[in-house]
Parts: C-alpha cells; structure tokens; sequence
C-alpha cells in the first residue's frame, strides 16, 4: 500500500514537473559552471533560471487542470505549480551546496564580485551615511572572510532557499490566478 502511495505521489503533475525542471536547472548551472564559473555567478544568468521555473510550473498546473475536469478552487490550483517551485528551488540549492563544497575557491569568488560591487557602490555615492558605514562593514566582514579557507556554511544556504520559496508562492499565486481566470 505504501509503495503504491509513493509511486502515485512521484506520478503527480507536481513531482514529476518538478522533479524534471531541477534536472534543467543544474544542468543549465553545470553548463554555466564549466564554461566559466563567472558565468555560474551571474546574477543575470542566475534569475534567468526562473524561465525554467515559470515553464515547468506552467506546465504542471496544466496537466492537473486537464487531470481535474471539475472547477477547482484557487488553493487547489495554486498547490502544483508552488510543489513544482519547491522541488527545483531544492534541486537547486543542493546543487548549489555541493558545487561549492567541490570547488571552494567558487565562494571566494563570490566574495570577490561582493566586494567589488560594495566598493563600486560607495565610490558612486551613497548619500545616506548610516548606508555607507553599513556597507562599509560588510566590506570589512568580507575583507576578513576572504582571508580565512572556510566553507561554504549551510545556515545561509537554507535562508536563502526559504526566502525563494516565499517568491515562489508568489508566481504560483500568479499562475493560479491565470489558471483560475481561464476556467
């Protein structure tokens, strides 16, 4: 009984969806990673990914639509593609975990395009002194960091992958609603 609920669970528009587009994704950052791994850290590149999200969550959301032929309401609907977003976002932040325990020279880069950006901002002006003194301690906090071999800690790694899931129960809100609004 339970192998045929855990075999019903992976067959759900949801999993499968999701499943699939975390594939996609750490591929496309493999790519990006072994062309260069700059291009791994582009911010660009990196919310340019969320296409991939929005197109497997679109996806997911249409195939349970077509699985339910009865009117659904918003919650029902807004579940699929926010379970699509959750397992590519986990795909994607175990990739991205992994990749930097593999190369730790990938998180002093990191660092490094940080710290650029920090100096370019404070050079363009600030304005707000309280601003400035805060960016300027991160600097220093950056500074130290870079000088210490550490790991990639996993405290802002799942931060950050909360955070994204609260953005992502926004597009799927959006998709719900599109979806919702067509039926």
């Amino acid at each position: 009984m339970q192998s045929q609920n855990a075999i019903s669970m992976l067959s759900s528009p949801g999993v499968k969806y999701g499943l699939l587009g975390g594939a996609v994704v750490v591929f496309y950052f493999l790519i990006l990673y072994f062309i260069k791994a700059d291009l791994f850290l582009s911010p660009l590149l990196q919310w340019g990914s969320m296409g991939f999200y929005l197109l497997f969550m679109w996806q997911a959301a249409k195939v349970d639509g077509s699985l339910h032929e009865a009117p659904r309401d918003f919650r029902t609907i807004l579940r699929t593609p926010f379970i699509t977003f959750l397992i590519i976002n986990l795909c994607y932040w175990l990739f991205y975990y992994a990749l930097h325990l593999y190369d730790p020279a990938l998180l002093q880069t990191e660092m490094a395009m940080e710290l650029k950006g920090l100096k370019t901002q404070i050079e363009a002006g600030i304005g707000d002194p309280q601003q400035g003194n805060i960016l300027r301690e991160r600097m220093l906090e950056l500074e130290k960091s870079m000088q210490s071999t550490a790991k990639q800690p996993l405290g802002p790694i799942i931060n950050r992958m909360f955070i994204g899931a609260i953005g992502g129960f926004g597009l799927s809100a959006g998709l719900a609603a599109i979806f919702r609004s067509k039926a």
